[in-house]
């Protein structure tokens, strides 16, 4: 089912039961393969180069990785993949577009962060197109600051900006929040 047909589906049976477009039965859970169909679609749809299926099959059981989906009425709605030890890198996070600005980003973002404390990590760092000001001022608002470009570092040429933020030392929500 495409992004679109999802957010329609969802407005059609939740409209009235929502409070400023906020999403009320979302849960934030690990990743399994059974999510990898949905999580590709959700790739291909969002992103230019997406990710090949089989790096998300890798990151599920990565040792000292984090592989994560946000759903609701069990339909994924967005997901977070991020590994380290002392320096976590948070290599993807991503957000059906119909479902953007209702907190799915940042609670996936809090949970990668309390995924850094509990490692005891450092800093968390990330590429962000120079060119994808949104994902830039959502990381900003949330501590991660531009540290150096990686020139030519996309496919197409593009520079990435790369981010970083120290990990905090109050731990964070654990996976498998409900709210």
């Amino acid at each position: 089912m495409s992004c679109q047909r999802v957010v329609l589906a969802r407005q059609a049976r939740f409209d009235t039961g929502r409070a400023h477009g906020i999403i009320s039965c979302m849960t934030i859970r690990p990743m399994t393969e059974d999510d990898l169909d949905r999580v590709m679609e959700l790739e291909r749809a969002i992103f230019a180069s997406p990710w090949r299926r089989s790096f998300f099959l890798s990151d599920i059981n990565r040792p000292q990785g984090l592989s994560l989906v946000a759903e609701d009425e069990g339909v994924v709605l967005g997901y977070a993949v991020a590994w380290g030890t002392q320096e976590v890198h948070l290599a993807n996070l991503a957000v059906c577009e119909g479902e953007r600005g209702k907190g799915i980003g940042g609670r996936l973002l809090d949970e990668v962060i309390a995924f850094a404390s509990r490692s005891k990590a450092e800093s968390i760092y990330l590429e962000v197109r120079v060119s994808n000001t949104i994902a830039r001022k959502f990381y900003s608002e949330r501590g991660f600051v531009p540290t150096y470009m990686r020139k030519g570092y996309y496919e197409n040429g593009e520079d990435a900006v790369i981010m970083e933020r120290e990990v905090d030392s109050e731990p964070r929500p654990k996976s498998e929040v409900r709210s």
